[in-house]
């Protein structure tokens, strides 16, 4: 019988309290360590099928479960320079795949009382979880798969969206109770600075240029941020030359109408701490998919809602993603017998398109995105394990991706729009393309049903999408709307 999440977690405190006083070695006690926690998950190792020290051609696996996962332990001593380990984890990831039987999706590395989850097919990187062993009680959902069901990462990232979003607000309903602009221009400002913010993390703006411009009108209070930040925005706006000294030299051209009015708006000491701190947040772990519902509950309306009242959960985005998107592609990957079926697969996977006809801020895009990213994953570890197989030379690591372009909406809502393309900038760290990578259109479905199909449009919420099914991935465009079916077509 499979454990409910409390009895796991009763087992996680007990198996934390007992392993965290071990200073021993990996060799002596790693075993004994997995065998217990695979128990707390209520999964036996022998008839799991996971074995210990599986050879590759780098080295051996400390446990590899066929499918599933790999284990790969250190001594506790290792505990915090587990980053220099990673490189070897990779390394077993890599070799573990065969033509008959992918690489497992999910890497463990351990050093007893630290712990990195990985999903190198997906996210390669940087671990999707990391955690103490006396955090793992709290944790248990990043290991579910331990007990044959997906994991979930999204805690910290949810936490950090929340706390980044809530200094964002705040600094917006100061300007609100003062009057410092009218309504249309704070929602310009805030919209700059965080495209600003996001930028900085993903290293689109060069030296972190937004905080040192905070950073010098915090140090200086004859300076405004109606000039500097202003500035800032203006040469963002436009692809004219820019100083070749100062402050503003190296300053990109955001090509987009984000930032087609500058949004010129002086700030007290106060806002101006509180946009400081916002930099402090880690913006590249800032959680798309609820990042842009949250900001729209919290300045899309005259009367402010009740921060994080109002989004759509990515549970109930995966509930249609799942099956209209994902399913389809992992049948057809499984189905691929060639070298040449993969190659066709790759092919059709450029020409998918995926259109939201009331994407509102964007949140189901961003999950579809990040889903199809992980199916041009499976796909390439697909193509590199048949290669293998057949004694053809591994092609080099292609440079091409997921179109961006090809994930579009349609939203009525200005500020939706301007929040949904700032919101895809945590999306386009590869492409380096500027302000809007993703196609989002102004406008209503109806406007533009000549080239996409959609059925009406209601207020955003997943949980009333019925989810039809995809009728296969090889369509080119694949359309769900908010509060209507899910369907598809062939271009």
């Amino acid at each position: 019988m499979a454990l409910q999440g409390e009895e796991i977690r009763r087992r996680l405190r007990e198996f934390a309290a007992a392993w965290g006083g071990y200073a021993g070695t990996e060799r002596s006690e790693a075993q004994t360590f997995l065998n217990g926690l695979l128990e707390c998950y209520g999964s036996d190792r022998r008839a799991e099928g996971a074995r210990f020290e599986e050879r590759t051609a780098d080295g051996f696996m400390d446990l590899f479960w066929p499918g599933v996962c790999i284990i790969e332990m250190k001594r506790p001593s290792e505990a915090r320079r587990l980053h220099e380990h990673r490189d070897q984890m990779l390394r077993y990831w890599q070799s573990s795949g065969t033509p008959a039987l992918p690489a497992p999706r999910y890497v463990v590395l351990s050093a007893f009382h630290r712990f990195e989850v990985w999903e190198p097919g997906a996210v390669y990187t940087e671990p999707r979880a990391t955690f103490d062993l006396v955090e793992l009680p709290d944790h248990l959902d990043a290991l579910l798969f331990l007990a044959g069901r997906r994991p979930v990462f999204v805690h910290d990232q949810t936490e950090v969206t929340r706390e980044a979003v809530a200094l964002v607000t705040d600094v917006y309903r100061l300007l609100r109770e003062r009057r410092a602009a009218d309504r249309d221009v704070l929602r310009d400002f805030v919209l700059q600075s965080v495209w600003a913010l996001f930028a900085e993390d993903l290293a689109m703006l060069p030296s972190y240029l937004f905080t040192r411009v905070l950073d010098g009108l915090l140090a200086d209070p004859a300076r405004s941020s109606r000039d500097d930040l202003g500035q800032l925005f203006a040469y963002l706006n436009e692809p004219r030359d820019r100083p070749s000294e100062g402050i503003f030299a190296g300053t990109p051209y955001a090509n987009g109408s984000l930032f087609a009015r500058p949004a010129r708006v002086h700030l007290e000491r106060e806002e101006l701490e509180l946009l400081r701190q916002a930099c402090e947040s880690s913006w590249r772990r800032v959680e798309p998919a609820i990042f842009g519902a949250l900001l729209q509950g919290a300045l899309g309306r005259e009367r402010q809602w009740a921060l994080g009242a109002h989004y759509t959960a990515e549970a109930d985005i995966l509930k249609i993603v799942l099956p209209t998107i994902v399913e389809p592609w992992r049948e057809r990957i499984a189905s691929c017998r060639t070298v040449a079926d993969v190659q066709e697969a790759q092919d059709a996977l450029m020409r998918y398109v995926v259109l939201d006809p009331a994407c509102g801020s964007g949140n189901f895009l961003y999950v579809a995105y990040r889903e199809l990213r992980r199916i041009e994953a499976e796909l390439r570890r697909r193509a590199r394990d048949m290669r293998r197989s057949a004694g053809l030379r591994e092609q080099e690591t292609l440079a091409v991706y997921f179109p961006l372009t090809n994930i579009r909406g349609i939203e009525l809502d200005p500020f939706a729009v301007q929040l949904a393309r700032v919101s895809s900038l945590s999306t386009s760290s590869t492409s380096r393309s500027g302000c809007c990578p993703w196609w989002i259109s102004p406008g209503s479905a109806a406007a533009t049903r000549s080239s996409w199909s959609g059925r009406g449009r209601t207020r955003s919420s997943a949980t009333r999408r019925t989810t039809g099914r995809s009728s296969y991935a090889a369509n080119s465009v694949t359309s769900t709307s908010s509060g209507c079916g899910a369907s598809s077509k062939s271009a």
